[in-house]
């Protein structure tokens, strides 16, 4: 069993995605001091490429899956940096994107998306030093098997006053997955689901449960969403993936109020 995989869309068993344009990327060895004061998100995913757009956001990335570490901002897969660039452009004022890349170096087997791991305790690492760094969010895109470990990782990141935003996962399910991590670090934890273009939930999202289930879930925009892949090609995503970093936006109080709140 995975303890991860991407959060796919229904249909394509990835996210759906529609190249825009061709940007050229641009590297640079320019690094920003953990401390200069920016709000700090932790995005725990696939690695985020220094594209021109994020360079000025991205302040560390730690390799929690490999060592000697891979090169930084240098992914194998699109994902974590189609992440952070909705989240750098939710956000109305500076804040600083701390990458965590967990994914497995010898990449997926055939016919799963990346990013995919086997291995908790990359995941584990990656969330018990974000929260050691004091990071505001921790953004998790991602679905996470639940492994005890991971669980009471999030559980201590909540603890701390450290908000954990997941993704609600895209089976089309009466129930969001990631369901152990946001009870254990509940009210702190936070599932996002993801809404179309005219403010419904699409037909993908695993649904909210009715009642009192003892967690947060709440809607944002997560259909045709603008991002960017890590080599700079404009493209649009859909899945709730995509939705999550901008939950992770307003509760930076950078984005627009989110939709819907469930208890």
């Amino acid at each position: 069993m995975r303890y991860l995989s991407w959060l796919a869309a229904l249909t394509a068993g990835g996210l759906i995605l529609m190249p825009v344009a061709q940007a050229g990327s641009r590297p640079t060895d320019t690094a920003v001091a953990l401390d200069d004061g920016r709000p700090l998100v932790a995005v725990i995913d696939s690695g985020v490429a220094r594209t021109p757009e994020l360079e000025g956001s991205l302040v560390a990335e730690f390799d929690t899956a490999t060592f000697p570490a891979r090169p930084a901002f240098r992914p194998s897969a699109d994902h974590g940096t189609m992440v952070a660039t909705i989240l750098a452009r939710s956000a109305k004022r500076p804040i600083g994107i701390v990458s965590f890349r967990i994914d497995d170096p010898e990449g997926c087997p055939a016919g799963d998306p990346p990013p995919c791991q086997d291995d908790a305790a990359p995941v584990v690492a990656a969330i018990r030093q974000a929260t050691d760094l004091g990071v505001s969010i921790i953004n998790i895109s991602l679905n996470l098997q639940e492994d005890p470990a991971i669980v009471d990782a999030i559980e201590d990141a909540g603890r701390k006053g450290i908000r954990v935003v997941l993704a609600a996962g895209n089976d089309g399910l009466a129930h969001p997955g990631n369901l152990s991590m946001a009870r254990a670090a509940f009210p702190n934890a936070v599932l996002v689901g993801a809404l179309d273009g005219e403010g419904k939930p699409w037909r993908g999202t695993n649904l909210p449960q009715p009642g009192t289930p003892g967690y947060l879930y709440v809607w944002q925009p997560g259909v045709r969403v603008p991002t960017s892949l890590a080599d700079g090609t404009a493209a649009l995503a859909t899945g709730t993936s995509f939705a999550a970093p901008i939950e992770s936006a307003t509760l930076l109080g950078t984005g627009a109020a989110a939709t819907f709140a469930a208890r």
